[in-house]
């Protein structure tokens, strides 16, 4: 069975990572696609700072601060988080006006590769992200700082709260590990449902990015209820029972 784009995109950079050194002609053939193909996926890793293409092939860049743990998230359901990523920024982002905090996680880094290079404010606190925004030469990045989380490498505690409590945002787009009707969402991580918690408190509207794996998922540390959020931008097929409690709550649910 062939890989889907995303599957194959991990596989090229899991490649380069083990210092194995492949053509573009080699990689297609590994994979079975055009070398075309394999140029495309090179220019979007490139692109999302994952690699420096060069003539020939590519160089891994050392620099993208993925944890093990991150990079394994990240290639689950790649897909579905790179299409809700595309989907906030083609409708609920103005990108010339907007000032916007991203969390860290799988799914929200997926709308970090999507963010245009344009005239708006960012600020995150997720050092892949910070790798990311660095290309950018038009948007404000502020990165918080902090206590380092490796297992997630991004910073929360005391120092990232204090400085996030004297910002303010339009628009926040938060991660969480689960969406339970009960206990609304939740990590596993108590200092980071505190950040996150305070992110949404800062924002205007506050969006809620989960692909359809966080569905009826219950983890330890609650980040908050369902009241309060904007939106949520998640798969096709919510069950009916999370429709009504959205609905309950005015929350905008976006299936892509």
């Amino acid at each position: 069975m062939k890989k889907t784009p995303a599957q194959r995109r991990n596989n090229i950079l899991s490649q380069l990572r083990q210092g194995v050194v492949l053509s573009p002609a080699q990689l297609a053939a590994l994979f079975d696609v055009s070398v075309m193909t394999i140029h495309r996926d090179l220019k979007q890793l490139d692109a999302e700072g994952y690699l420096s293409k060069q003539r020939g092939g590519a160089v891994i860049n050392q620099q993208t601060f993925l944890s093990a743990d991150l990079e394994k998230r990240i290639s689950l359901n790649a897909e579905a988080k790179a299409a809700i990523g595309r989907f906030v920024v083609e409708h609920l982002l103005d990108s010339e006006n907007d000032s916007i905090i991203i969390d860290s996680g799988s799914t929200t880094l997926a709308l970090v590769k999507a963010l245009p290079d344009a005239a708006m404010t960012v600020m995150v606190n997720g050092l892949s992200a910070v790798a990311i925004l660095a290309q950018h030469r038009h948007t404000r990045v502020h990165a918080l700082g902090g206590k380092l989380n490796t297992n997630i490498m991004a910073f929360e505690g005391t120092v990232a709260c204090d400085m996030l409590g004297k910002c303010h945002f339009s628009k926040a787009f938060i991660g969480t590990d689960g969406i339970d009707l009960q206990a609304g969402l939740t990590t596993t991580d108590t200092a980071n449902a505190q950040l996150t918690r305070l992110m949404a408190q800062q924002a205007d509207e506050v969006y809620i990015l989960a692909d359809a794996s966080k569905f009826h998922q219950r983890a330890f540390a609650s980040i908050m209820d369902f009241k309060g959020i904007t939106g949520i931008v998640t798969e096709k097929g919510v069950v009916d029972e999370f429709r009504r409690i959205f609905k309950q709550h005015h929350i905008q649910l976006f299936e892509v």
